[in-house]
């Protein structure tokens, strides 16, 4: 990650030499997420519905240049993400929950082209990748005495309490039957993500920014091994197939910002053509050469 840093200040610097007017600003944001799991496994299996709610990405800080048309941003943070599930019974009804919590450290890079810039608005359009660091990873099932309908190619392996019906299987009372735990998930996930960012200055120093995002991740979060295991053999609460995990992040962020105004030289280039006579800058103790110098 230091190198990684390191490489992000150097082309930092490097555009701040060619740029004309910037800025830089340094904060902290805060946040919530929404997620997704598209998993092929999930989708054709009839004990699980899609629940939508929202989880906390608790902090983050930001790092930002700005010039007048685009701009660079290093804003590492921690998010919550993974999408629960209901389980229902055979008649629809919701019994019991299938809950997936990944939570990272992620470093996303950012590229933005500012589509709206005032002195004190800019809304920009942006574009990020972000390696992220997993922390915790976890599957889990519970459900209360219910009656489900599980796959036929499983009833070989259901335990002993649980009775076949005609038209499902009636199942005890589950509490929290692990499905995967961190070591099942990748260590390093990468994410691409696109969105909005607006940012407001209602003061010299202090800027507030709304950050607008949907985040897909590259890879299936699970480990190779962990899939393989999976296709090898029957599951009892699961069917396998291919996972990606999309989320949309919403944050909101306070930053110290620092302005650099154009520098003389590229002042002077800029009215050159003009009926503007161009002076330099005056400084205290300095004087103005009135006579024209020997030859």
């Amino acid at each position: 990650m230091s190198r990684t840093s390191f490489f992000v200040l150097l082309v930092f610097i490097g555009l701040k030499s060619h740029a004309q007017h910037s800025s830089v600003s340094f904060g902290i944001y805060t946040g919530l997420t929404a997620s997704f799991t598209s998993d092929d496994g999930i989708k054709k299996d009839p004990r699980y519905e899609g629940r939508f709610e929202a989880k906390f990405a608790p902090v983050g800080v930001n790092i930002g240049l700005d010039y007048e048309t685009f701009g660079i941003m290093l804003s590492p943070g921690l998010i919550n993400i993974g999408q629960n599930f209901y389980v229902v019974n055979t008649q629809g009804g919701q019994d019991g929950m299938r809950k997936i919590d990944l939570k990272y450290l992620t470093v996303p890079l950012s590229f933005r082209i500012h589509l709206i810039h005032f002195v004190t608005f800019k809304l920009s359009a942006l574009a990020s990748i972000s390696p992220s660091f997993l922390l915790q990873g976890k599957e889990s099932i519970g459900h209360q005495a219910t009656k489900l309908d599980f796959p036929q190619e499983v009833y070989p392996i259901l335990p002993p309490n649980y009775t076949i019906e005609y038209d499902g299987v009636l199942a005890p009372e589950m509490s929290n039957l692990n499905i995967a735990e961190k070591k099942d998930f990748r260590p390093i996930q990468l994410f691409a993500g696109a969105g909005f960012r607006s940012d407001w200055d209602p003061s010299n120093f202090w800027r507030i920014s709304v950050d607008l995002r949907v985040n897909y991740g590259l890879f299936d979060p699970r480990t190779e091994q962990y899939t393989k295991d999976q296709e090898s053999k029957l599951s009892l609460y699961q069917i396998h197939g291919q996972r990606r995990e999309f989320f949309a992040q919403f944050t909101v962020g306070i930053s110290r910002y620092i302005e650099f105004e154009k520098s003389e030289k590229e002042r002077k280039k800029k009215l050159k053509g003009t009926t503007k006579k161009y002076r330099p800058t005056q400084y205290p103790g300095q004087r103005t050469r009135q006579s024209r110098p020997k030859d």
